[in-house]
C-alpha cells in the first residue's frame, strides 16, 4: 500500500534529482517507521524497463522513516517523466512509496552565461514586437543584473557557470528577467541618472517623481518581475527557499 503522498520533481538531462522517500507506521498516521529490504526502482512512464534499479546501493539512510537517494540523471537521458517506486518490509508487511521524475527537455535557444533570457523569450512573454532587437539585447544582461541583485542570499543549485539547473527556476527567472526587460524599457534610463532629478521635461513631456523613487542607491526590481520571483518563493525574504 502508498505510505506517502507523491510529488513531481524536475531535473534536467546531466542533472541531479534528490528523491525522498517516506515511510509511516500506517497511511495518514504521521508517525514515522523505519522499514527494511528497501529499494528504488526508476522506470519510464512510457515503458517497462527500468533505468534504475531495483537496487539498494545509494539509499541513505536520513531520519526515522525517511530515505533518499540521488539520481544522476545521465545527459543521454531520453526527456519525459519517470516513475520512481520504493519497495520495502514494513512492521505489517510490503510497503511502497512514489514519486514522479520529469526529466525536461534542454531549451533549445539558452541565453549566455550571465542572462536569464533571449530575444525570442522576451518576445513570447511581454508580446513586444515592436522594440528593435538590438534594444532589448542591451538591456537583457542589465535587467539580469538587477535579479542577481535581488536574488543575493537566495539559495539554489548552479551550473559552471552560475546559472541556474532547475527547469522550474530556469523557467522562473527568465519571465522575471523579460518582465525587468519590458520596465527597463519604458523608464529608458540604462545609465541610471534619472534618479538624480525630481522631474523632467523632455519633448513638452513634463514628469515628476515621487520621493521615494529619487537618489537610489542600486537600481529597483520591477514590480511584475518581483511579483514572479516572490509567488515562485525565489526571493531570500519569501515563504519557500532552496530550490
Amino acid at each position: 500500500m502508498p505510505t506517502d503522498q507523491g510529488y513531481t520533481l524536475d531535473v534536467l538531462p546531466g542533472g541531479q534529482a534528490a528523491l525522498v522517500g517516506r515511510f509511516y507506521t500506517y497511511v495518514g498516521s504521521g508517525v514515522p517507521c523505519d522499514v527494511s529490504s528497501l529499494t528504488i526502482t526508476i522506470t519510464p512512464a512510457s515503458g517497462s524497463v527500468p533505468v534504475i534499479g531495483p537496487t539498494s546501493v545509494g539509499i541513505v539512510h536520513e531520519s526515522m522513516g525517511v530515505y533518499t537517494y540521488a539520481w544522476a540523471v545521465p545527459a543521454s537521458t531520453v526527456p519525459g517523466d519517470y516513475t520512481v517506486l520504493w519497495s520495502a518490509t514494513g512492521a505489517s508487511g510490503p510497503v511502497t512509496d512514489g514519486q514522479v521524475v520529469t526529466v525536461a527537455a534542454a531549451p533549445s535557444a539558452s541565453p549566455s552565461p550571465g542572462v536569464y533570457a533571449t530575444v525570442a523569450q522576451y518576445r513570447n512573454v511581454t508580446k513586444d514586437m515592436a522594440t528593435p532587437d538590438a534594444l532589448v539585447e542591451m538591456w537583457l544582461p542589465l535587467a539580469s543584473e538587477v535579479l542577481d541583485l535581488a536574488l543575493v542570499g537566495a539559495v539554489y543549485a548552479t551550473d559552471e557557470n552560475s546559472m541556474p539547473t532547475d527547469p522550474m527556476l530556469i523557467d522562473t527567472l527568465m519571465r522575471a528577467c523579460c518582465r525587468q526587460v519590458q520596465h527597463e524599457i519604458a523608464n529608458n534610463d540604462p545609465a541610471s541618472v534619472k534618479d538624480q532629478y525630481t522631474s523632467s521635461n523632455v519633448g513638452g513631456v513634463a514628469v515628476t517623481r515621487a520621493p521615494a523613487a529619487t537618489a537610489r542607491a542600486l537600481p529597483p526590481l520591477s514590480p511584475r518581475a518581483a511579483a514572479i520571483l516572490r509567488v515562485a518563493g525565489v526571493l531570500p525574504a519569501a515563504p519557500l527557499i532552496g530550490w
